[in-house]
């Protein structure tokens, strides 16, 4: 489920193996031909920053952030005027969770270039990511008073009215924000999860909606898939499930959904065995699986089963009650 939205993506360092070490080594036989053309330009023109500005891009995508950082330092060395090289600064900057840094970033892009939107949306989303209501509010206010058509600005206000529980005002500025751009899917997924929350069948129109633009969307299709499981819609349930399989064969949440389903609902003990299996396989430590396919064996009558998973279980976690219940009711009979 969508319980959070972040525009940023909190990156962490890595090591590229094979990375371009420093800017004059000729060995490029072992460099992804990407980093490679960009190592060979630099040597040929080192005062270039838009190279560097490239290659720190690079990195950054590829999540070497100490290099990227030491590539776009340069850049601004370099030239100090392009407010695009502070902006990736910015973003290094709060890959490193180093959110001074960042704000005092993004307002000297601002002071460099008043009009520069895109460092008035990092800017209120950087104050989102800290839960700064105010001051994000302020910054969207700056943003749309520049354009006004500015369904970004729209979208980062709505999560803010949703945290802090003006589910209302989130709902109005999610829709406003799909009616200036009908192929915002995280405005769809969101609407679809409030009105989920609320099990209106409206949900269903927004994650279809949301479908439309991203088919292959894991989170969207296991919603739409859940919310006809709490609708008690549970053909379409597990048609929605077996979608989302068609994506992600081994999805095991998915797997298990529909187990339940035919273990709770539709009484079908042979196929909720044969989809809580598949979980398993998927996870062989999947706990709820694992008890619920044994409480498919034992309506099966087939308890020595039932007993093998249920012990599975408490391997697993000793005091597991479903479990625990379990192994009761067979000591019983």
């Amino acid at each position: 489920m969508n319980k959070r939205f972040f525009i940023y993506t909190i990156i962490f360092i890595a090591i590229l193996s094979g990375a371009c070490k420093h800017k004059n080594s000729k060995d490029y036989a072992n460099l992804d031909p990407t980093l490679a053309t960009l190592c060979q330009q630099i040597d040929k023109h080192p005062d270039d920053p838009e190279l560097y500005f490239q290659r720190a891009n690079y990195y950054y995508g590829k999540a070497v952030i100490d290099s990227a950082l030491q590539d776009i330092m340069q850049s601004i060395k370099l030239d100090s005027t392009q407010a695009k090289y502070w902006l990736t600064l910015s973003d290094l900057y709060f890959a490193q969770r180093e959110t001074d840094l960042t704000e005092e970033t993004l307002e000297k892009v601002i002071t460099m270039d008043p009009d520069n939107n895109e460092a008035r949306l990092k800017l209120a989303e950087l104050y989102y990511h800290l839960k700064m209501y105010p001051q994000c509010n302020e910054t969207l206010d700056e943003a749309i008073a520049k354009r006004n058509h500015n369904p970004r600005a729209h979208l980062i206000r709505a999560f803010c009215l949703k945290d802090q529980a003006d589910t209302v005002g989130a709902i109005r500025m999610l829709q406003l924000v799909i009616d200036q751009d009908p192929t915002e899917v995280k405005a769809f997924l969101e609407l679809g999860y409030l009105y989920q929350l609320k099990k209106n069948p409206l949900a269903a129109t927004y994650y279809q909606n949301a479908l439309q633009v991203d088919p292959n969307n894991i989170e969207i299709n296991y919603n739409l898939a859940m919310l006809y499981q709490e609708l008690g819609e549970y053909e379409k349930a597990i048609e929605q499930y077996k979608i989302l399989l068609s994506i992600d064969a081994k999805n095991k949440h998915a797997l298990h959904n529909i187990g339940y389903i035919y273990l709770n609902y539709l009484g079908n003990y042979e196929e909720a065995v044969n989809f809580f299996s598949k979980a398993i396989e998927a996870d062989p430590n999947f706990i709820n699986a694992i008890c619920n396919r044994g409480v498919a064996y034992e309506n099966l009558g087939r308890n020595e089963e039932a007993r093998r998973d249920y012990l599975r279980c408490k391997e697993i976690s000793a005091n597991f009650e479903p479990a625990v219940a379990g192994l009761n009711r067979l000591d019983r009979r």
